[in-house]
């Protein structure tokens, strides 16, 4: 053996070791592992769907993928329920002001089209303003519904009320990928004293 070959060897042994490390360095950073309540974006590299449609992003929930270095990011949705408390006011059919008091609960759906339309709306928002997003579509509802209701009506059958406010909002809630989970109406009260004065 020539000392040629003596230096050789050495060194190609060297060089496989280290890109193998870094292979697996690679694959280690961009295997990317997602919790079942969470959904992962990958975006920035196009990907023709089922439908024939073209996608610049793809979806990743409760599982793991690995994502293409430099030609992919990733970024993350929450599937967590968020609660919050729903306070509004407003008038019901004959004119009386009412203070509302619920609390909504509602998540992202985890279906496909739902976390589509939420990841165009909501990524890179806070829960917060995700919320409050949320929040001011379900009050215009409730508003809606009160409109059309007595105050005795709203008052004796408060899960029917809710059920409405529910089923009017379904459709926008559609929209920006989300569904509620549930939604009680808490107390109703008025600042003119009229279910007190009913009760009376």
């Amino acid at each position: 053996m020539t000392g040629a070959q003596t230096f050789w060897i050495p060194l190609m042994g060297l060089i496989v070791v280290v890109a193998v490390l870094i292979t697996m360095a690679l694959f280690a950073r961009n295997y990317i592992k997602v919790p079942p309540n969470t959904c992962a974006i990958f975006y920035g590299r196009r990907r023709r769907q089922k439908d024939g449609s073209v996608l610049g992003f793809r979806l990743v929930r409760g599982g793991a993928s690995l994502r293409w270095p430099i030609v992919e990011r990733v970024e993350y949705l929450s599937l967590n329920a968020i609660s919050f408390p729903l306070k509004v006011e407003a008038y019901n059919k004959d004119g009386v002001p009412v203070t509302i008091d619920a609390v909504a609960t509602v998540k992202i759906a985890s279906d496909d089209v739902s976390l589509r339309a939420a990841a165009e709306r909501f990524l890179g928002m806070s829960e917060n303003e995700i919320r409050d997003i949320i929040f001011q579509c379900l009050a215009g509802h409730l508003r809606g519904i009160m409109g059309k209701l007595t105050v005795e009506e709203a008052n004796a059958d408060r899960l029917k009320f809710a059920q409405q406010i529910a089923e009017e909002a379904a459709t926008d809630l559609q929209k920006l990928g989300v569904q509620i989970d549930v939604l009680t109406i808490q107390h109703i009260s008025d600042p003119r004293g009229y279910l007190e004065a009913l009760g009376i």
